[in-house]
């Protein structure tokens, strides 16, 4: 009896170890479909890494193949393969998104999750090497930024609704920034400042503005942004130059700026010609852009709308310098008031543009809120969470997270009907 159970036990592991290492070959050697999402697939040599994948139609692995890597702050893959995936297969690039990486993790943690997702893609298909793109929005930007700093293989970033991790380490290499960002998102004048540094640092850059708060580019924005990566990835000579999509990009965006012109709006027609430039760089002659550029600064009106941007900002800044202590500092019912004001002034027809500034003071505060409300969660300070927990609902009433984190302070005082 005691050798046949013996017998059993051996025959079941050995079939157990045929079985894990026929489903890790079956992994490795997996068939995939082109033009299809692939919610999660997992790291062979790291199998608790996992990420969304999308691979574009025109796919061959006898062919070398750009790749996207894109990072959630919540560590949802799947959502931004599926935003980007419609860009992916008409610009041809491989589209991978962590299913890990997340806020709160170190950089260390997250860039291991990338080089274990990177390892793995380079395993399975044939990746060009120069054109490795990395991609993210808010927390999630700042996670592919520390990787293309701290790692060099990469070529480029797309950095959404928020800029580089602060860090004193110099990058291994030069890499291109698409920053992108809502027209009402907290983080827009940290994006604006960015893009000035790069300009001044010589990096290739570009920012796109978009309409709308702190979140994932919408939808319209994709093909610019899909534009900008074939068009960098020409520039890493990834793959020749293709003259035909240049100059369909040419004709299309001068006659934006011509209509422009037309309706006597100089300052956006310079907005589209420095685009212009930036996407060109390296692929044409750029010397007419330049001349158009420098010609149009020296419009009154360019020079106004330049001056009355700076002042935006300027007033952005200092409100939001001056609204940080309050949170600590200042009664709900102060709050209550304030809080209505802000509200109004970001409804106010007649000047979007300072509405904007209001919106984006709202969203700030809004994010300082939930940062002050779950700090003082973690150190048990439930008397202060409900304070903070108020200030946020006032600042951002229609954002759900207050109601969350009010009902865990309600689970936490013994407070079931709340």
């Amino acid at each position: 009896m005691t050798k046949h159970l013996t017998y059993i036990a051996i025959h079941l592991l050995v079939l157990s170890s045929i079985l894990s290492c026929t489903s890790g070959q079956n992994i490795k050697d997996q068939e995939f479909v082109n033009a299809k999402v692939y919610p999660g697939i997992t790291c062979i040599q790291d199998t608790g890494i996992t990420y969304s994948l999308y691979l574009p139609p025109q796919y061959d692995h006898t062919k070398p193949c750009p790749l996207l890597i894109v990072f959630d702050p919540h560590g949802d893959g799947l959502l931004p393969v599926n935003l980007f995936s419609s860009g992916a297969a008409k610009s041809g690039f491989i589209l991978a998104g962590s299913n890990n990486s997340k806020n709160g993790m170190s950089i260390e943690q997250t860039t291991a999750v990338y080089r274990s997702i990177l390892a793995d893609l380079t395993s399975r298909f044939n990746i060009e090497k120069k054109a490795i793109y990395l991609g993210g929005f808010s927390g999630g930007s700042r996670v592919a930024g520390a990787a293309a700093i701290s790692e060099g293989n990469v070529a480029g970033i797309v950095g959404c609704g928020a800029g580089l991790p602060n860090t004193s380490q110099k990058p291994v290499k030069k890499f291109s920034y698409l920053a992108v960002v809502g027209n009402q998102d907290f983080n827009f004048a940290e994006m604006k400042q960015l893009d000035e540094s790069l300009e001044q640092a010589s990096y290739q850059h570009h920012l796109l503005v978009f309409d709308g708060i702190h979140q994932w580019p919408t939808e319209e924005v994709i093909p610019e942004i899909f534009t900008w990566l074939r068009f960098d990835a020409m520039r890493q000579q990834a793959f020749p130059p293709d003259r035909a999509e240049i100059d369909a990009f040419i004709e299309k965006t001068d006659k934006e700026a011509t209509s422009k012109a037309r309706e006597g709006k100089p300052y956006q027609q310079q907005e589209i010609y420095i685009m212009m430039l930036h996407y060109l760089q390296g692929l044409t002659d750029v010397a007419p852009l330049q001349s158009e550029i420098g010609r149009l600064s020296d419009d009154k009106d360019v020079a106004a709308f330049r001056e009355k941007q700076n002042q935006l900002l300027s007033i952005e800044q200092d409100l939001q310098r001056r609204y940080a202590p309050e949170i600590q500092q200042k009664s709900i019912a102060w709050w209550t008031q304030e809080a209505r004001m802000l509200h109004s002034l970001s409804l106010k027809p007649g000047d979007k543009e300072m509405s904007a500034v209001y919106k984006r003071v709202l969203g700030y505060l809004s994010l300082s809120c939930y940062m002050y409300s779950t700090g003082a969660l973690k150190q048990g300070n439930l008397s202060e969470a409900e304070k903070y927990i108020d200030i946020y609902r006032l600042v951002d009433p229609s954002n759900s997270e207050h109601r969350y984190l009010a009902a865990k302070v309600a689970a936490l005082t013994n407070k079931p009907d709340e």
